[in-house]
């Protein structure tokens, strides 16, 4: 573990000038005849028109460049020795600039040996990997190869191959993410862990499982009804585990159940050299060692390819409620999510929507919802409970101006109010089909903020 540890750190150190331009020029000095084919560098800004495909999306991906002795936050410097960064803090541009180098032919072959056939240099398949449909960032280059492990072996063995001959690695989830973690600036090789997905153990006594990085929440979800349990997080449709780590990912039960960090007990993890380590056992209270579990969880591919997952489960609830009530203005919400959570009442959700989105649902699913901003709350636990803490909430509304306050307690009623929510992304195409979208994750603000600032948000949208 502290071995581990130190070797993280190492890779992360600054480098001095002399050794990054040593490194380019080594990088650049191939010959053009021991290369594959010059992968013609992919430009943003073309008039195609995004595909939403359910079946091809899934949850989060990462990204991470592997560049042996180099800092994976300073700049590669150019001819001049200047250096020149690719994107960061400071990047006001949505298209992301990279380097391309064709890859040696002996680093395909090596693939070829490792994957089998589980590889593909086709470019529509490579496009589809290296444009994410949902994110408003593109990149100029896509990814030289895609290749599909099916064991942890075949990830750490592709690693060693990539890490030999320098080149750079995007592992791949599901794509359902909205910030450009699957983007290919560098080219290189992207890792799509989609056939990793077997739960492989599942422990319903200690209420834990342990599953394969590709697996969806929701494949998941149906494979743990019939014992009774469920894990909590619900990101977008299609998002995969794996993923859903990587991006340290959420969902609309995080009020109730926390997100990711909190739901993971270990991880194994193939580092930059190929390596494989776990990252801790399955107890649950632990203080031993470093918390190496957390620093992987949100790392978006930087520190290693995830290939194994052991999750906490909870008990699927006996009982539920979902309300909805309008409110005058977004303030008037607010006020409630907050009086609601002073009051103690545990939550399970609670979701905004201002009147833009409700008229993009009403647009998108032909509803005919109260274009106001909306509070939508789910309340779990016993019958008798769940009503009490309805009824609770529904006079706190009432105290802050709330309308029109109904609850749902049918289970294909209950499913229809959070599908308009879930599908909030497809409803705002509809409304406004030529545009493009900038999409952000969902954030949380300290109590007397938020509002001010949704309602601007608001007028930003409209205008």
């Amino acid at each position: 573990m502290v071995a581990f540890s130190f070797s993280v750190l190492s890779r992360l150190r600054t480098r001095t000038q002399s050794i990054y331009i040593r490194f380019k020029h080594s990088a650049t000095g191939r010959s053009p005849l021991n290369s594959v084919s010059k992968f013609e560098s992919q430009r943003s800004g073309g008039g195609g028109s995004s595909v939403f495909s359910v079946a091809a999306l899934s949850a989060s991906s990462l990204a991470f460049l592997l560049q042996s002795n180099l800092s994976l936050c300073d700049g590669l410097p150019d001819d001049s020795g200047r250096s020149i960064r690719v994107g960061g803090k400071g990047s006001s541009s949505y298209v992301v600039k990279g380097s391309h180098k064709d890859l040696p032919r002996e680093f395909v072959d090596e693939l070829r040996s490792i994957c089998q056939d589980n590889l593909s240099l086709d470019y529509e398949e490579r496009e589809f990997h290296g444009k994410p449909q949902n994110s408003f960032h593109r990149a100029l280059n896509i990814p030289d190869v895609v290749v599909y492990p099916r064991s942890e072996m075949e990830v750490s063995d592709i690693v060693k191959s990539c890490n030999k001959h320098k080149i750079p690695i995007v592992p791949y989830g599901g794509s359902t993410s909205i910030e450009g973690h699957t983007l290919a600036p560098n080219g290189g090789v992207c890792i799509d862990m989609s056939s990793l997905k077997k739960v492989k153990s599942l422990h319903v006594k200690d209420m834990d499982v342990v599953v394969e990085p590709g697996i969806g929440w929701m494949e998941l979800n149906d494979y743990l009804e019939p014992y009774g349990l469920f894990f909590p997080l619900d990101p977008g449709p299609g998002a995969s585990i794996g993923g859903m780590c990587a991006t340290r990912c959420s969902g609309s039960l995080a009020v109730r159940y926390g997100t990711m960090r909190d739901n993971v007990i270990n991880l194994k993890v193939v580092l930059a050299n190929g390596d494989v380590v776990k990252t801790g056992s399955r107890a649950r209270k632990s203080a031993a060692g470093y918390d190496l579990t957390r620093l992987m969880i949100g790392s978006e591919g930087t520190l290693g390819v995830i290939t194994e997952i052991t999750l906490k489960l909870q008990k699927i609830p006996q009982y539920s409620v979902v309300a909805m009530c309008n409110f005058p203005t977004v303030k008037d919400a607010a006020d409630v999510a907050i009086a609601t959570m002073m009051s103690g009442i545990q939550v399970s959700r609670v979701e905004l929507l201002d009147e833009v989105q409700v008229r993009a649902v009403n647009i998108a699913n032909g509803k005919n919802f109260p274009e106001l901003p909306t509070l939508m709350f789910e309340f779990i636990g016993t019958e008798a409970y769940s009503r009490e803490q309805t009824h609770i909430v529904q006079k706190i509304a009432a105290e802050h101006n709330g309308t029109d306050f109904v609850f749902a307690e049918d289970a294909a009623a209950k499913r229809e109010l959070w599908k308009v929510r879930k599908e909030a992304l497809w409803a705002c195409f509809a409304m406004e089909p030529t545009f493009e979208a900038m999409i952000t994750v969902s954030f949380l603000l300290p109590a007397p903020r938020p509002l001010s600032f949704s309602w601007e948000l608001g007028l930003g949208f409209q205008s």
